[in-house]
């Protein structure tokens, strides 16, 4: 028993440090190409952007294809995260942690895309594919936290 829970410890550690290189490299990304930056907007899982005050600053394809907003047409503040819409406590912790510098990952998220105003908000149009999320914030510097990001992952 002991030995199956260092292995379990051990896969664990790996797909920590797994998550932990992908968020470094989407931070090397956004503050070395900008926020529009191509890669960022052909990754295959939803990705959005978001400011201090909650409002989408940019989303790549995938997210809009996934909540319908194909084009993106982001006006100024049209879309902004829901915070007392958000059904799953961790998730609503996560996303106002993250601007004090926090990471979360998590896991056994429902209907994730209902937290954004401006969303076509049909439950049973939206997919259950995406289940995880990794929030991460993006220091201007080493002081201010300036944007935060949302990846959804099934």
């Amino acid at each position: 028993m002991l030995e199956e829970l260092s292995e379990a410890q051990k896969m664990l550690e790996k797909k920590t440090e797994i998550h932990g290189r992908m968020i470094k490299k989407l931070q090397m990304l956004i503050a070395n190409e900008g926020l529009f930056s191509q890669i960022i907007d052909y990754f295959p899982y939803p990705i959005a952007i978001f400011s201090p005050q909650y409002t989408l600053v940019m989303v790549n394809k995938a997210f809009a294809e996934e909540t319908k907003m194909w084009p993106v047409d982001l006006e100024k503040g049209a879309v902004r995260l829901l915070q007392y819409r958000i059904d799953n406590m961790q998730l609503a912790a996560a996303v106002r942690q993250v601007f004090s510098g926090s990471t979360s990952f998590l896991e056994d998220i429902k209907y994730p895309f209902t937290m954004f105003s401006g969303i076509p908000q049909c439950r049973d149009l939206q997919s259950d594919r995406f289940s995880k999320a990794v929030i991460f914030p993006v220091p201007a510097d080493d002081v201010k936290i300036d944007h935060a990001v949302i990846v959804f992952m099934p």
